[in-house]
């Protein structure tokens, strides 16, 4: 083979690999910077995502504005409850965290804290409940088997993301990943 041609090739093979590497590192950074975007967006503006998920189940579920309404009015009570019940939950870890962490813990203060957090979780798990009875209230037999397949969906899609970013945070730490048994 000439010495140009050889030139050539490597150099061809050169560039070809730089483009490779730049467009990489080009779809990585676009895609750190787009997801970090969107979840500034949601956390921002929860009002709006709220907006947006009323609308598609607006459309999803054919509403009438009298169902809107009872829809947006169980939402809000909904959220502004939760919202408080989250808070405590999440004082009362921070109460367990901190007795864990002193230097003679109180074991029946924890096991009282413990009681309050489920406590906590079953009056979560009620304002839930109340919430979904009263949606189906407002719903003909169809429309809430359509509600049931999108919550199940968005379950499914939450629990993913939950699993992939568990991954990641793994791969982060240099942690294997163990085999999935199926």
């Amino acid at each position: 083979m000439n010495y140009f041609t050889r030139t050539r090739v490597l150099v061809t093979i050169i560039i070809v690999l730089g483009v490779t590497l730049l467009a990489t590192i080009g779809t990585m950074v676009y895609g750190y910077y787009k997801q970090k975007q969107f979840t500034e967006n949601l956390v921002r503006n929860p009002q709006e995502r709220m907006e947006q998920q009323s609308r598609f189940l607006r459309h999803m579920l054919n509403l009438t504005p009298n169902q809107e309404d009872i829809f947006r009015k169980s939402r809000d009570k909904f959220h502004e409850k939760t919202v408080d019940v989250n808070r405590k939950i999440q004082k009362i870890s921070i109460e367990i965290i901190n007795e864990l962490s002193s230097p003679e813990p109180d074991l029946r203060r924890i096991d009282s804290l413990v009681e309050q957090y489920g406590e906590l979780h079953k009056a979560e798990k009620k304002i839930m409940i109340d919430h979904l009875m009263e949606i189906k209230s407002a719903c003909s037999p169809e429309q809430f088997q359509k509600f049931q397949r999108i919550v199940e969906h968005s379950q499914r899609r939450m629990m993913q993301r939950h699993r992939q970013r568990f991954q990641n945070e793994r791969m982060r730490r240099g942690d294997s990943i163990p085999p999935r048994i199926q």
